[in-house]
């Protein structure tokens, strides 16, 4: 018995061994059996493919925080910021009604074929940087409006009667009219614009009414060669409107006149072509010169015009002003010969230009022949100067050392003028005039532009008075006459309204 127990764990040790090398082999043999035969694979079903849809172009959206018209689409695709400006701007393809004393009228946008521009508004957009304001875009037939507007205006009953009024002196003339109204044009054209610029704006506007805006041309006309008439001598006058720069009246306009102290405008426009800046003499002589007709100061700024100074210099610079004027097409206006300098220059045998003997057209005058100029010519130097105050016109061109500003600045330098006793004296006191005025002893003039509410206009009137070698006439003898061609004029633009 115990040898029994003994011998069965050896066995079962045995068993343990015997199976754990059998383990590998068998597993073996068993992968590498064959397998049982089956049937061949069926092939899968070609399944056919889905069509996959194309990917939608991508609408453009507007840069953020854009706005048309004041119209916030920022972030807003294209079709979304058309819709919302159609909405936003429809007020302003509504008709407009427009009254104008007791007449009135429907103005449909198809009258003027008004027209928003809606893609380049929103093209302006699509381009512009975040936060960009894109401004209303539009557009109208002007001429179709101003006819419109027209056609409105002869319903209030047509022009008004012209009259003239005179004082007991034949040479006091001034323009009046008497009944009709009419619809001043360019102010309705301004005030309609606004609207329909504006969504939020009325669509019934009041059109303000007057008395027909002012003669016409040929009364002027027939009024300036009235008071001619009465100065029995040579009398030259032209008028240039000078929104337009067109002449609207003249008389003997060519004929050439001593150009007297009125050839100082021309002086002081010399000396600003000349030089970049003053010294504080210079400035001086140069408010001498135009405030008070300074002849010695007037001497002074033609010298400054070389760097020079004194009599020597002042004929150089008179030469180089003289030719400054021809090449601006100013062939008749001219000064030779420095201020009260004849003498000295005789006594230094100093050879200096003289015009010719006759220059301009007929009537003549005793103008001698250093120092000329005619009205037209004077006239047009004011233009030119106006011109250049606003950046424009050959004195830009011609002279590299002006600008707007330094324009500008002769023109005030010409208002602080004070001579009142001339131009200014048959003008109101609120009108602004930038004049320079001339004497001698048989001639006086007085040429520039006079600013009104009715319109701005240039003025220059030469008168000449045959008389004997050193007599002067008196200042009571042209004054008037020169204040009656500038009262007349200011009457063209600013008519009297008569009482009916």
């Amino acid at each position: 018995m115990p040898s029994r127990l003994c011998a069965a764990p050896a066995m079962l040790a045995l068993l343990l061994l015997l199976s754990a090398c059998a383990g590998p082999a068998a597993q073996a043999t068993s992968s590498q059996a064959t397998p049982a035969a089956s049937s061949a694979p069926t092939p899968a079903p070609t399944s056919t493919p889905t069509p996959v849809p194309p990917s939608p172009t991508a609408v453009p959206a507007l840069p953020a925080n854009v706005a048309i018209a004041g119209i916030d689409v920022g972030g807003l695709a294209v079709p979304d910021a058309r819709s919302k400006l159609a909405r936003a701007l429809a007020p302003l393809l509504a008709p407009l009604k427009l009254t104008a004393g007791g007449a009135s009228a429907t103005l449909e946008p198809s009258d003027i074929a008004l027209e928003l521009a809606t893609d380049a508004m929103i093209d302006a957009a699509l381009h512009a940087t975040p936060g960009a304001q894109v401004a209303l875009e539009l557009s109208y037939d002007q001429a179709q409006l101003r006819a419109a507007l027209a056609s409105l205006s002869a319903q209030l009953g047509g022009a008004p009667e012209v009259s003239v009024i005179t004082s007991t002196q034949a040479i006091s003339r001034s323009f009046a009219l008497r009944g009709g109204q009419a619809i001043d044009i360019d102010a309705a054209v301004q005030q309609i614009d606004a609207a329909l610029r504006a969504p939020d704006a009325p669509r019934t506007l009041t059109l303000a009414t007057s008395a027909a805006a002012r003669p016409t041309p040929e009364q002027l006309q027939a009024q300036i060669e009235q008071i001619a008439k009465s100065w029995k001598d040579v009398a030259g006058v032209v008028v240039y409107d000078l929104a337009s720069g067109e002449e609207i009246a003249s008389l003997n306009k060519n004929t050439v006149f001593s150009a007297a102290s009125t050839i100082k405008t021309a002086i002081m426009l010399n000396a600003y072509a000349s030089r970049d800046s003053f010294t504080a003499k210079q400035e001086d002589a140069l408010k001498k010169m135009i405030v008070n007709s300074d002849n010695l100061a007037a001497n002074t700024v033609l010298a400054a015009s070389v760097n020079g100074s004194g009599t020597d210099d002042a004929l150089k610079g008179a030469e180089k002003m003289s030719a400054m004027l021809k090449d601006l097409g100013l062939t008749h206006t001219y000064l030779y010969v420095p201020f009260e300098a004849t003498d000295y220059l005789a006594q230094k045998k100093v050879k200096y230009k003289l015009g010719p003997k006759t220059d301009g057209a007929a009537p003549f005058t005793d103008s001698g022949r250093a120092l000329r100029t005619s009205p037209a010519e004077m006239a047009q130097l004011y233009l030119l100067i106006d011109q250049c105050s606003k950046g424009q016109g050959r004195l830009i061109e011609k002279l590299p050392k002006l600008n707007a500003k330094r324009c500008g600045d002769m023109l005030d330098r010409l208002f602080a003028n004070a001579d009142a006793s001339r131009m200014r004296s048959g003008l109101p006191r609120s009108a602004r005039v930038e004049h320079k005025s001339g004497w001698i002893d048989d001639m006086q003039a007085d040429a520039g532009i006079v600013r009104s509410p009715g319109g701005d206009f240039v003025l220059a009137v030469y008168l000449y008075r045959v008389t004997k070698a050193g007599v002067q006439q008196p200042d009571t003898l042209f004054a008037p006459y020169l204040g009656a061609f500038a009262r007349l004029v200011y009457s063209y633009y600013n008519p009297l309204v008569a009482r009916t």
